[in-house]
C-alpha cells in the first residue's frame, strides 16, 4: 500500500507541460500577419467564416517537425484579408505522398 501511495505521489510531482493551441480568425488578417503568427506560435487553429455561414477552421504549423510521427506538411492556400492564396502548412499523412510510414 505505501509503495502505491508513493508512487502516485511521485507521478504526481512529474510535471507535465500541456500547451494552448491558439485560434486566429485570419478574415481580417493579411497573409503576412497569418506567417507571423504562425512563425511566433508553432502551431495554431485558423478559422474564417464560410459563404454557408459555417465557421471553416484547420490545425496549420511553421514546420514539419510539429506534426506528428508519420506526418508531413503540404501547403494549403486559404482566404485571408488580402487574398486568397496564402499559402500556409498543414500536416497531412505521410502515405497520401507513397510514404512508407
Amino acid at each position: 500500500m505505501k509503495l502505491r501511495l508513493v508512487a502516485a505521489l511521485m507521478l504526481s510531482l512529474i510535471s507535465f507541460q500541456a500547451h494552448a493551441v491558439v485560434r486566429y480568425l485570419v478574415q481580417d488578417m493579411t497573409c503576412a500577419e497569418v506567417r507571423q503568427a504562425l512563425e511566433r506560435d508553432g502551431v495554431a487553429i485558423l478559422y474564417r467564416q464560410g459563404k454557408s455561414g459555417a465557421a471553416l477552421y484547420d490545425r496549420f504549423v511553421d514546420e514539419a517537425a510539429r506534426c506528428p510521427a508519420g506526418y508531413t506538411t503540404a501547403t494549403e492556400r486559404i482566404t485571408v484579408a488580402d487574398t486568397d492564396e496564402c499559402g500556409v502548412a498543414k500536416c497531412i499523412s505521410a502515405r497520401r505522398f507513397g510514404g512508407n510510414e
